[in-house]
C-alpha cells in the first residue's frame, strides 16, 4: 500500500488519503471483535424474530410489556424529560428529519456517475434492509408492542355486539346520536351557569390530570405517574403534517397544539394521556379518554368529549343514510340534528369547523396516506377510520352502566 501511495501525484493528494483510509478500514474490519461481527447481528436477528412472533401472544405482551417493561420505562422517561419546560420530543423529530434529508442529499451527490450507482445497488439494498430491521426492532420495543396487547373490553367488563343488519345499525346509531345531543345541550347549559373565565392551556392540562387521578382510585390501571403534557413548539407544522397532538415514544411526552379551539383541548389531552398509559390503538385511546371524561366532575372535559363523540356518531349516522336512503335523507338528518342542538352548541361547533376550514388544503396528502398505512400496519385495519370505531365501545359501556353517568356516581 505504501509503494502504491508513493506513486500518486501530489495533485491527487485527496485521492491518496482516501486510498489509505479505505485500506485502513478494510484491515480494521478484519480485526473487529467477535461481538460486533457475529454476536451483535445475531442478537438483532433474534429480537427481530421476537417482534415477528409477538402478535400471536397478546396476553403475554399485555402482562410483561405494556404493564411491565413499557410502564416502568416510560415512568423513568417522564421523570427525566417531564421537568423540561418545552417539548423536547418535537425538537428531536425535527432534528432527525433535517439530518435524514441532509445525508440523503450528501450521499446522492457522491454518486455522480450512473455506473457507480449500479455497482452499489446490491450493497445499498442490503444496508437499507439491515437498517430497516434494526429500526423495526427498536420501534417495537419502544412503543409498537402496545398495539398487540388485548383491547380493554375485558378490563372494563363490556361486551361489544356488532349489529346484525343495516336496519339495526341505523336504529342504534340514531339512538346514540340523540342521546349525545341531549347530553351536549345539558352540559353546555351547565358550563354557561359557571361564572368563571375560560381556562388556559396549562389549567386545562391540570384539570385533565386531576380527572385521571380521580378515576385511578377506582381503576388503578389508569394511574399515570410523572405526567408530562407539553405544548407543541411549532403548532403550524400540524397544518401540513396533519396532527393535532401526538405521543412521542422517545421522551414519553404528550405533545398538544395549544392553538386548538378551547372546546377541543380537554378531550385531545385526555386522548394523548391514554397513549402515555400504553393504549396505542386510536380506538383504545379514544375509549379511555371517553371513560375518564364521563367519570370526571369537570363539565368542560365532559363537554369536549361529547362534542367529539357527537361528530363521530353523526358521521356514522349520515354514512349509513347515504348508503341506504340517499342524499335527501342525508340532508334531512343534518337539518334535524341542527334543530335539536342548542344555539350555543351550534356556535361552538362552528368555531371548531372554522379552525379546520381555515387550514383546509394545507395538509400534505402523502402524510395522511402514510399515517393511514401506519395504523393498518399496527393492528388497526380501518386505518384513519379507526378513530370512530370507539362508538361501538362507547355504546357497550353506556349499556353496561345503564346511562351516560358513571357507576361511581
Amino acid at each position: 500500500t505504501l509503494r502504491v501511495a508513493k506513486l500518486v501525484k501530489i495533485g491527487q493528494k485527496t485521492k491518496f488519503i482516501l486510498i489509505l483510509l479505505d485500506n485502513y478500514s478494510l484491515q480494521m474490519y478484519r480485526f473487529r471483535p467477535a461481538w460486533s461481527k457475529f454476536i451483535l447481528p445475531t442478537v438483532w436477528i433474534l429480537l427481530f424474530a421476537v417482534c415477528i412472533t409477538a402478535p400471536s401472544y397478546p396476553n403475554l405482551i399485555g402482562k410483561y410489556y405494556s404493564q411491565g417493561l413499557f410502564k416502568y420505562w416510560t415512568i423513568g422517561l417522564r421523570s427525566l424529560f417531564g421537568a423540561i419546560p418545552f417539548a423536547l420530543g418535537e425538537l428531536i423529530y425535527i432534528i432527525v428529519i433535517i439530518l435524514l434529508i441532509f445525508n440523503i442529499i450528501k450521499y446522492t451527490n457522491s454518486l455522480k456517475k450512473f455506473n457507480q450507482i449500479c455497482q452499489k445497488v446490491g450493497f445499498l439494498v442490503f444496508k437499507l434492509a439491515w437498517l430497516g430491521i434494526r429500526l423495526f426492532v427498536v420501534f417495537q420495543f419502544v412503543w409498537g408492542f402496545n398495539y398487540m396487547q388485548p383491547d380493554p373490553t375485558n378490563a372494563f367488563n363490556i361486551t361489544v355486539q356488532p349489529p346484525t343488519n343495516v336496519q339495526i345499525a341505523q336504529i342504534e346509531i340514531d339512538q346514540l346520536t340523540n342521546e349525545l345531543i341531549q347530553e351536549l345541550n345539558e352540559t353546555r347549559i351547565e358550563l354557561s351557569n359557571i361564572k368563571v373565565a375560560p381556562p388556559n392551556f396549562d389549567q386545562t392540562v391540570a384539570k385533565v390530570q386531576q380527572a385521571y387521578g380521580r378515576i385511578s382510585k377506582v381503576r388503578p390501571a389508569l394511574h399515570l405517574q410523572n405526567q408530562s403534557v407539553k405544548k407543541a413548539l411549532f403548532p403550524t407544522l400540524g397544518d401540513y403534517i396533519g396532527f393535532l397532538a401526538f405521543y412521542q415514544p422517545i421522551t414519553a411526552e404528550a405533545i398538544v397544539r395549544s392553538d386548538l379551539p378551547m372546546m377541543t383541548q380537554p378531550y385531545t389531552i385526555a386522548h394523548e394521556m391514554a397513549h402515555q398509559l400504553g393504549y396505542a390503538s386510536e380506538t383504545e385511546a379514544n375509549f379511555i379518554a371517553y371513560v375518564v371524561a364521563i367519570e370526571a366532575d369537570d363539565p368542560m372535559l365532559k363537554y369536549s368529549m361529547l362534542l367529539q363523540m357527537f361528530t363521530y356518531a353523526q358521521d356514522a349516522q349520515l354514512l349509513l343514510l347515504a348508503g341506504t336512503k340517499g342524499f335527501d335523507a342525508w340532508k334531512k338528518q343534518i337539518a334535524k340534528n341542527k334543530a335539536l342542538l342548542s344555539p350555543d352548541v351550534l356556535k361552538d361547533r362552528a368555531i371548531i369547523r372554522a379552525f379546520f376550514v381555515a387550514r383546509a388544503g394545507k395538509q400534505i396528502q402523502a402524510s395522511n396516506q402514510l399515517y393511514d398505512q401506519f395504523l393498518k400496519w399496527n393492528q388497526q385495519s380501518a386505518g384513519l377510520d379507526s378513530y370512530a370505531d370507539v362508538l361501538k365501545w362507547v355504546r357497550a359501556y353506556r349499556i353496561k352502566t345503564d346511562s351516560s353517568t358513571s357507576y361511581s356516581r
